[in-house]
């Protein structure tokens, strides 16, 4: 038994997160222009002014939703963390957009300027630590600003990002007389997307590239999800993480046998989970 979800990149959530990002530097483009906050000359216009923090701030965004993008997807085997792929993606992104920022400043300058500004110079790319470091000091706030969108993003918005499921939301659960407890806390979100099995019937998990196969007793079904996020989701469960690609519910390991210097776990149904050394 095996159910194949394929991954939607460009569904209605994709598009919806993607939307409410580019909306963080739109609106901090109007305030500022607005205000004429930070504005190599003085004395222009509204709408110059707005136009200038436009060109800045969303080109420089546009570079951080790219390299958010290419690091999720070249580090997806290494299993990275959230907040890891939105870092190095806004770097990677970052220094690649500074150069046509720098040619943006200088294009305006020269239009303020009128006929006497000098020529303003092509894009130029210097990777060096002191490009690293003038790009991390000249653009702290708009860094913080990236890490903080998607993090809300993420968690109390509730929306999906870089192929990251959103953080479920924070609840208490009381069960009440008449109920088990196990039964009060709703199925993790993993699991809606099953076919047949049910949270009760998980006897492990086991990563498969962007992939989660979720086993039981009588098969075993594959998911587009992070194993991640699957384990996270199952904390409240009697279970554990033998290594880097299996999740086990204790409750449904059957034996252990001893292969050299590490165990093979046994799950009920015959599931064979090899070389745990941590026994």
């Amino acid at each position: 038994m095996t159910s194949d979800t394929q991954p939607q990149l460009f569904n209605k959530a994709t598009v919806a997160s993607t939307a409410v990002s580019f909306a963080v530097p739109l609106f901090a483009a109007l305030l500022l222009g607005w205000y004429g906050a930070g504005l190599p000359v003085a004395g222009i216009g509204s709408s110059a002014a707005i136009g200038y923090w436009l060109a800045i701030l969303m080109t420089t965004w546009l570079a951080f939703e790219i390299g958010g993008w290419a690091a999720a997807y070249i580090l997806r085997p290494l299993n990275p963390r959230f907040i890891a792929v939105v870092i190095i993606g806004c770097v990677v992104g970052g220094l690649t957009a500074r150069p046509f920022v720098v040619y943006i400043i200088g294009t305006f300058l020269g239009a303020a300027q009128g006929a006497d500004a000098p020529p303003v110079a092509a894009p130029q790319f210097i990777w060096s630590v002191e490009w690293l470091t003038g790009f991390i000091q000249e653009a702290a706030v708009i860094l913080l600003l990236w890490i903080g969108t998607n993090l809300m993003m993420r968690g109390p918005l509730h929306l999906p990002r870089f192929g990251y499921a959103p953080l479920p939301p924070a609840q208490r659960y009381l069960p009440d007389d008449n109920t088990n407890s196990s039964d009060s806390v709703p199925d993790p979100e993993f699991v809606k997307r099953l076919e047949e099995i049910t949270r009760e019937d998980v006897t492990a998990l086991e990563a498969e590239d962007h992939y989660v196969r979720v086993h039981s007793e009588i098969g075993s079904e594959l998911v587009h999800y992070r194993f991640a996020d699957a384990v996270h989701e199952l904390r409240g469960q009697s279970g554990l993480q033998v290594h880097r690609s299996f999740w086990v519910n204790k409750t449904s390991i059957e034996s252990m046998v001893k292969r050299g210097r590490s165990y093979d776990i046994i799950l009920k149904g015959g599931k064979r989970i090899p070389g745990w050394a941590e026994l």
